[in-house]
């Protein structure tokens, strides 16, 4: 119980952060996302089922505050986060080289999967934005991997999901 609520308070204060405090460090249009990042790097160091259910909830999550079109984060965090969840059973962990990189790559698949979707329901979306905003991720994710892989370590996070 104590691991759902450790997670379900990260992700409410990190929804808080992306809503308040992350546009104001706004660069060319883009900020980072640290729900999103959290959620892929505890998808990296948790299992696959860990993984889609973080994925739908911080999906679910970001939807209340995107108007253009509901469920397509949870369902972009969802698939992002379960191929997180798969590249983190084939690396080593404990290095963060690879889940850093994976976490870039996966923002930048994420923002083409937003901006095809919102294209074809005629959305602005600017593609350079989505650049932007994966360097940015990628810089967030270098203190947030080392922060979640600590998080995971602990012993309470280490028992199953009582669901």
């Amino acid at each position: 119980m104590k691991r759902i609520l450790t997670i379900v308070f990260l992700c409410i204060l990190f929804l808080i952060l992306d809503n308040t405090l992350m546009p104001l460090l706004k660069i060319n249009g883009a900020y980072p996302s640290l729900l999103f990042i959290f959620a892929l790097c505890y998808s990296i160091v948790s299992s696959p089922r860990d993984a889609v259910i973080i994925g739908v909830f911080t999906g679910a999550l970001q939807d209340v505050y995107f108007l253009n079109a509901v469920g397509i984060n949870m369902l972009s965090n969802m698939l992002m986060c379960f191929v997180a969840a798969k590249i983190g059973k084939n690396i080593f962990i404990e290095k963060s080289f690879f889940p850093i990189i994976s976490s870039f790559v996966l923002s930048l698949v994420k923002g083409l999967i937003l901006f095809s979707i919102l294209f074809f329901i005629k959305q602005d979306v600017y593609m350079r934005v989505i650049l932007y905003q994966a360097i940015y991720n990628l810089i967030i994710s270098i203190f947030m991997y080392k922060f979640t892989y600590k998080l995971s370590q602990k012993e309470y996070m280490k028992r199953e999901w009582g669901f």
